[in-house]
């Protein structure tokens, strides 16, 4: 997990100017002036790997009228690193732009012709590629959505999942009409490049130092030590399209909590938005069940309830090709669990590169590990370039009793089943 510093700080560009092109867009309006506008941070640093996020009030004038709106703007940093290596070619946005313009689209009308009125995601009102990398949506939190800071309890799972299920029963519906669905290709695989497996390599190295650490488990360090050279490919494999797929359907690509938005009534979840396309594509829906079990749900949700919500997420999907009037054959709840059991290996890589990074808290990390943290100033004092740093930190959490909880569990379950073979 990495941050910019520029996370903090909206670059000279997004200015009254800019929002005012945005606006004059979004409303068709070209007399339409910007009095006003107030940016800051959108998120917290570290919540968006691959992106940085600023919410924008803008006042203006239109039409002889006051306003005031409230944008979310979404952009790649000006600062130098991973996240900027990440998206500097625009493949990412290219993906995300179709995602929303297109795609989000058909997926509501198809939902709406037969009267389901879940909505998937927010607006987008405009989008560029030049001068900047640049999208900006409706700010769904004045509609009472809000970010969550913690992995997701069996209700909000459910909600999730329901949504998860409609995405990827109309995306098989809708397939072979909007083709563009089956073209899309940039996944988590594809787009990682040679530094960023060497950053995953390090934190399965981690897991390889710290199993050393826990009574009983020292066998599995050489093994882990292993697999951390190798694993990669059979993760490239699970994202490529095979024959032997008993079925696909476009995957969101990163369904993890911070993904989202949530609207909490009286301390309930009502409603989760589903954000952040940019790793979307055709592929097997294993990937996104596995990621989400790992990367949306709670430990005590994963434990207790995993077939139950594989289960209910099944119901749901098959429910939604019946709806559409979906001719082709509908694949059943085994060929879902035959096809997450042969994508298994994504389990064992999910684990051990990214889990800590999900159940320990970035500023716990900070707190501990960190010498230039200050619970005042936050994440600014912090380099991201300090690669030691950054390691000392990851370490921490690898080190944390909840990680070591979970995969004390979860490393003989995978060593049974062939996860942790390569």
């Amino acid at each position: 997990m990495t941050f910019n510093k520029d996370e903090m700080h909206a670059p000279a560009w997004m200015n009254s100017a800019f929002f005012e092109k945005v606006l004059r867009h979004s409303e068709n309006n070209t007399e339409l002036s910007v009095t006003e506008c107030q940016i800051v941070p959108g998120s917290r640093p570290g919540d968006h790997f691959a992106s940085i996020i600023f919410r924008a009030h803008v006042n203006y004038q239109s039409r002889g009228a006051n306003h005031e709106v409230s944008l979310i703007v979404k952009t790649i940093p000006e600062d130098n690193g991973l996240k900027r290596d990440l998206l500097k070619d625009g493949v990412m946005f290219e993906t995300e732009t179709i995602m929303y313009n297109t795609v989000i689209t058909e997926m509501h009308r198809l939902l709406r012709s037969v009267g389901d009125e879940t909505e998937l995601g927010p607006r987008l009102l405009y989008s560029a590629k030049e001068p900047k990398i640049v999208m900006v949506f409706e700010d769904i939190s004045k509609r009472g959505y809000t970010m969550k800071n913690k992995l997701l309890d069996l209700n909000e799972t459910k909600i999730a999942y329901g949504k998860l299920a409609r995405w990827h029963a109309a995306s098989l519906h809708l397939a072979n009409t909007v083709p563009v669905i089956k073209s899309l290709n940039k996944g988590l695989a594809s787009i990682a490049g040679p530094e960023f497996e060497t950053m995953w390599e390090t934190n399965i190295g981690m897991l390889a130092k710290v199993c050393q650490e826990w009574p009983g488990y020292e066998h599995f360090s050489e093994k882990i030590d292993y697999l951390k050279n190798k694993i990669f490919k059979k993760i490239r494999e699970i994202y490529q399209l095979k024959e032997s797929t008993l079925y696909n359907v476009l995957i969101h690509g990163d369904f993890h909590f911070k993904n989202m938005m949530y609207k909490i009534v009286d301390g309930t979840t009502q409603d989760i938005l589903l954000i952040d396309y940019q790793i979307s594509q055709w592929g097997s829906p294993a990937i996104d069940i596995i990621y989400s079990l790992y990367m949306l749900c709670s430990t005590e949700t994963r434990e207790n309830h995993r077939d139950e919500i594989i289960k209910f997420y099944y119901d749901e999907f098959a429910a939604s090709l019946n709806k559409f009037g979906h001719l082709g054959k509908i694949p059943s709840l085994l060929d879902l669990h035959v096809e997450i059991l042969k994508c298994g290996h994504l389990e064992s890589f999910l684990t051990s590169a990214f889990l800590p990074f999900m159940i320990i808290t970035f500023e716990e990390m900070m707190e501990e590990h960190a010498k230039n943290y200050s619970p005042e100033e936050g994440f600014e004092l912090f380099d991201v370039n300090d690669t030691e740093k950054m390691q000392e930190m990851a370490l921490g959490g690898y080190r944390r009793h909840r990680y070591a909880e979970v995969m004390q569990k979860c490393l003989p379950v995978f060593l049974n089943k062939g996860f942790l073979d390569v």
